[in-house]
């Protein structure tokens, strides 16, 4: 007895090794930054890390709008008590608000506000309903900072004074916990629940502790892989780890059913029935690998690191989970036993569905097509490109906050690097009457919340008393009085503000947009290029754009770019492989036919319910093709065995009789797993888990019903004898 169990406690110590190192090598904490999904050597974001070089001194902020009676006593007392305790915050360099404070940053008061352009712009909600509490953070802005900003909302929110909180560095760490909380919940509920389905359906506990160690040897040895190799978990690779264990899942549910095949129609048992078993399972399970292995692969292609990491991770855990599935499981499938007890009726419904799927159904495969076409048409409507809030539950603080900012003169800032067409400076009287009229332009497309330039900044000057002194000192010394108030904003002295708009030459010029998400009826790609006509209408041309505006409005692109090219390029290796161990161009064809209808269905019915496709939900399609091409592969080796000749239906009629147990079961467990995400606050999350179960059963009616009709469906009419007359059949 002993010799049967030494294998199963080295397995055990394995995977104690492999818990022991994850728990001191990997670091669980989601890492968002604030450019989302790229990472700062991305293309992408070439144009605004030069925006920033030739502009420095942008400040990172988080931003508090404060809804109330603006004008009165009440509401003025606790603007200025939360200004001072805001200022007390760990990691607050400095609080901007219509309270001057201690320090004396700000207005005077709401009256000098009002009258200043760039208070009011920067201050004063468009309105005039709320008003806004600035503080700049450092670069490294902790959880410390963060809990200190809640905390002062939690002690001043109140009716008639409502506190809501945005700015990137609060919503990127509110993102990373959101995740975090929802990697440890959920992948915990997760394996629960695959754990109760897999013993209600084979009722031996060695099958559910080996699928277990499997399952939990591969996900947690990916993370240290992809730790070593400095992939870090973000928005994209969160869900990495749960993949992997339904990657590791579907080879051991098929690896189980043969078995149970092979103990009820041989002699054979313990190690030698499970090593048949592995045996009969372990080439379509190489191929299933190596399919999902490229797929990763091919993520590679696309021109963000996050999706990079993805394929790279991914294509790791493909191999772990081939590794564990069979060096790891089959120890413990030889010391199981086959359910012993069946039930009349589920003897009963087994043997209708066998016959059932032993039988071709060409109004069903018909059906598929047909649901595929209607999905088709609803591809347009797709959205790879909604507004950031679309991120977050609806009601939550934290959409609340953003919505609220972006009511009151935008939430996602639009930087503009232009010069005059001509490239004259900027620095004279008829400039800046020019930029006034562009700034005034900008502010009027329904798009822009708040417009803030040079000329809003050097407004300010002209509001003091000095101003008129300038104009005199510029006109003996033949300078303008532009020219004057520039070398103001540019002295040392005063902080050098004007470094942030204007280049030490006077040529060229930033124009910071605060851009509303409520009011787009368009992408952001489209929205940008009407703004950069408006530029060039006034006598301007755009030199780059910048921001996060523009950063989400490339997400949204490379989402559909790459959306498109991967599930091509996915679904062509797939088919290229189908053909490799078939010999067969109609079963290639025929599989990538079936392939193309599974994304599409996914994609196409989720824009008819008006879910948008983000930069988390995308990489659904992975699990989708790969369950897809899994089910296809193991249909075409089962089919094969039985019978070369795989233009006829008799071999997949037996192969569909045998297998739809194994392939029902995977979509059983898939939608059981997936199906706690429909629980989580995080609605990237709870779209992935809607996609990932419409997907596979996409995946599962397709290789079932589609796919062997379309590798047998007779291409021309057969003629065959039945007592010595010709009967011609389709």
């Amino acid at each position: 007895m002993l010799h049967r169990v030494l294998p199963v406690l080295i397995c055990l110590g394995v995977t104690a090794i492999v818990v022991t190192v994850f728990l001191h090598s990997v670091d669980l904490k989601p890492q968002v930054g604030e450019k989302f999904f790229f990472s700062k050597d991305d293309p992408q974001v070439r144009s605004d890390n030069e925006i920033s070089r030739t502009f420095p001194g942008q400040l990172n902020e988080i931003d508090l709008t404060v809804s109330g009676d603006i004008a009165s006593e009440t509401y003025a007392d606790r603007i200025h008590a939360l200004s001072i305790d805001l200022e007390k915050v760990p990691g607050v360099t400095a609080v901007i608000s219509i309270d001057p404070g201690p320090k004396g940053h700000g207005p005077k008061d709401l009256k000098d506000a009002l009258k200043s352009p760039l208070w009011t712009n920067i201050l004063i909600g468009n309105d005039h309903r709320s008003t806004a509490v600035i503080a700049t953070v450092k670069d490294d802005v902790g959880a410390k900072t963060i809990d200190g900003v809640q905390a002062l909302k939690t002690k001043f929110d109140r009716p008639g004074f409502e506190v809501m909180i945005a700015g990137l560095p609060y919503v990127t760490e509110m993102i990373s916990r959101t995740m975090a909380r929802d990697l440890r919940t959920f992948s915990l509920a997760a394996v629960g629940v695959f754990g109760v389905v897999l013993f209600l359906l084979f009722r031996s506990p060695w099958i559910l502790l080996g699928a277990f160690v499997a399952c939990a040897n591969s996900s947690l040895a990916t993370l240290i892989m992809n730790q070593k190799i400095r992939i870090p978990i973000g928005p994209i690779t969160a869900n990495l780890s749960t993949m992997v264990f339904v990657m590791t899942l579907s080879p051991m549910v098929f690896l189980t059913y043969n078995w149970i095949r092979i103990r009820e129609q041989t002699r054979l048992t313990g190690l030698a029935a499970a090593w048949a078993a592995v045996k009969e399972t372990v080439v379509p399970s190489f191929w299933s690998a190596v399919c999902m292995l490229l797929g990763f692969i091919s993520l590679m292609l696309v021109s963000a690191t996050s999706m990079k990491h993805l394929g790279m991770g991914g294509a790791v855990g493909a191999a772990m989970a081939f590794l564990a599935a069979y060096l790891l499981y089959p120890w413990f499938l030889a010391l199981a036993s086959p359910p012993k007890r069946e039930f009349g009726w589920t003897k009963a419904v087994t043997s209708w569905l066998r016959s059932f799927f032993s039988e071709r159904h060409r109004w069903l495969a018909l059906a598929v097509v047909i649901f595929g076409v209607v999905a088709a048409l609803g591809l347009p409507r797709l959205n790879t490109d909604p507004p950031l809030f679309f991120y977050f539950q609806k009601g939550s603080d934290i959409r609340q906050g953003l919505e609220a900012v972006d009511r009151s003169g935008g939430s996602s800032p639009l930087k503009l690097e232009i010069e005059d067409r001509h490239g004259a400076p900027l620095d004279t009287n008829e400039a800046y009457k020019r930029l006034w009229a562009l700034n005034d332009a900008l502010e009027k497309d329904p798009a822009v919340g708040k417009a803030m330039s040079l000329p809003v900044m050097e407004s300010e000057i002209d509001r003091r008393w000095y101003s008129k002194m300038l104009s005199i000192k510029g006109f003996f010394q033949g300078e303008s009085k532009k020219e004057e108030e520039l070398g103001v904003l540019e002295s040392p002295k005063h902080g050098a503000p004007a470094r942030q708009f204007i280049t030490p030459d006077h040529k060229k010029v930033l124009f910071l947009l605060r851009m509303r998400e409520t009011a787009r009826n368009a992408s952001r790609q489209e929205v940008i290029r009407r703004v950069e006509g408006i530029v060039h209408r006034e006598g301007f041309r755009t030199l780059l754009v910048g921001g996060e505006y523009s950063l989400l409005g490339d997400m949204g692109r490379l989402i559909k770019s790459s959306m498109i090219t991967s599930s091509l390029l996915l679904i062509g290796i797939f088919a290229v492989m189908g053909f490799a161990f078939s010999r067969s161009w109609r079963t290639g064809l025929a599989m990538l036919i079936t392939l193309a209808i599974i994304p599409v269905v996914v994609r196409g019915y989720i824009a008819y319910l008006g879910m948008p496709l983000g930069f988390i939900t995308a990489t659904a399609a992975n699990l989708d093709l790969g369950m897809g091409v899994d089910a296809m592969i193991y249909l075409t080796v089962f089919a094969k065995r039985a019978n070369k000749n795989l233009s006829s239906w008799e071999p997949w009629s037996n192969a569909c009789s045998h297998l739809w147990r194994p392939i029902g079961t995977n979509f059983l467990v898939i939608c059981c797993g997936f199906g706690i995400f429909l629980l989580s606050n995080f609605p990237p999350t709870l779209r992935f888990g809607v996609f990932v179960i419409f997907g596979s059963a996409t995946a599962a009616s397709a290789a079932l019903f589609l796919f062997p009709w379309l590798a047998s469906v007779p291409l021309h009419k057969q003629t065959k004898r039945v007592e010595g007359k010709e009967l011609k059949t389709a």
